[in-house]
C-alpha cells in the first residue's frame, strides 16, 4: 500500500499473458480479504504486467482431462473471489492494456471503473471451447452494455476494442497506450479527492439498488444521504465548499 492508501495488484505471469491459474486466484482472494478488512486502504488498482495483456483468461491447461470435480471447484472458487472483488467497500480500477478475455474480462467487469488503452481487447470467447462464461460474464456484461452488444461478444466471439468499450459506456476512460499510465494515475487522484465514506455508501447504493424496485432504491438512497450529512466528512465538505478551500476528509 502506498502512502496515499492506494493498493496496486499486478497479475504477473507475462509468459502466459497473465492467464489465471488456481494459485493466482487463491492469492487474489487472500489479498481481497486483507483489503476489505483494512480501513486505511482508499483505492485498489488491478493491472497486468508485460504490456500485452491484462488477463488473457483462465489457464486452459488446467481444464484438460475431464477432471470434473476439480473444474467445478475452480469455477466455484473463482465466482466467490470475483464476488468479493465486486463487494469491496473501496473503489476499484481495472487498468486494461491488451487482452482481457474470459475470466480476465469477468474480473474487470467486477471493478467500478475501467481504464482502457487503445490496445485493449475485451472478450468472452468461451463458446469457442464449447463452454460458457462461468465467472459472471453473461450477467455482468448484459447489465453493463445491454442484450444486443453482449450477445455479439458472447455468441459471435467478437472482441470489444478499447475505443468501442468506451463508446458503449463500459470503459470510463479511453486513451492511447503511450498515455496509459498517466490516464490511470489521473483517475486515481480524482478518486482520492472524494470523501471515502461517501464513496463506500455510493458503491453500496449502486450494488443494491439495481436489484430493488425504484421506490425501494430511492428510499435507501435518502437514508444513506441522511446518515452522511451527520458525519464529520459531510460537514467538512459543506464547510470547505462555502469557504472555497479543498476539503480535508478523515473518513469519519
Amino acid at each position: 500500500m502506498s502512502a496515499d492508501g492506494v493498493v496496486r495488484l499486478y497479475f504477473n505471469r507475462p509468459e502466459k499473458l497473465n492467464a489465471l491459474s488456481t494459485p493466482m486466484v487463491e492469492q487474489l482472494e487472500s489479498h481481497l480479504d486483507d483489503i476489505a478488512a483494512n480501513a486505511d486502504i482508499r483505492l485498489v488498482v488491478l493491472s497486468g504486467t508485460g504490456g500485452r495483456a491484462f488477463i488473457a483468461g483462465a489457464d486452459i491447461a488446467e481444464y484438460q482431462g475431464n477432471r470434473h470435480a476439480q473444474f467445478i471447484a475452480y469455477q466455484l472458487q473463482s465466482r466467490r473471489v470475483f464476488d468479493k472483488l465486486e463487494a469491496l467497500p473501496q473503489p476499484t480500477i481495472a487498468a486494461v492494456q491488451g487482452y482481457a478475455l474470459g475470466g480476465g474480462f469477468e474480473l474487470a467487469l467486477c471493478c467500478d471503473i475501467l481504464v482502457c488503452a487503445r490496445s485493449a481487447r475485451l472478450g468472452l470467447p468461451e463458446a469457442k471451447l464449447g463452454l460458457s462464461p462461468g465467472g459472471g460474464g453473461t450477467q455482468r456484461l448484459l447489465r453493463a452494455v445491454g442484450r444486443h452488444a453482449a450477445a455479439d461478444v458472447m455468441l459471435a466471439g467478437r472482441y470489444l476494442y478499447g475505443e468501442r468499450a468506451y463508446q458503449l459506456g463500459l470503459a470510463s476512460v479511453f486513451c492511447e497506450d503511450a498515455d496509459f499510465d498517466s490516464a490511470v494515475q489521473g483517475h486515481v487522484q480524482a478518486l482520492l479527492s472524494m470523501a471515502p465514506l461517501a464513496q463506500t455508501q455510493i458503491k453500496r447504493l449502486m450494488r443494491l439498488g439495481q436489484d430493488c424496485s425504484l421506490p425501494g432504491a430511492l428510499s435507501l438512497e435518502q437514508e444513506v444521504l441522511f446518515r452522511l450529512y451527520g458525519t464529520e466528512d459531510g460537514q467538512e465538505g459543506i464547510d470547505a465548499f462555502l469557504q472555497k478551500r479543498a476539503p480535508r476528509f478523515q473518513g469519519r
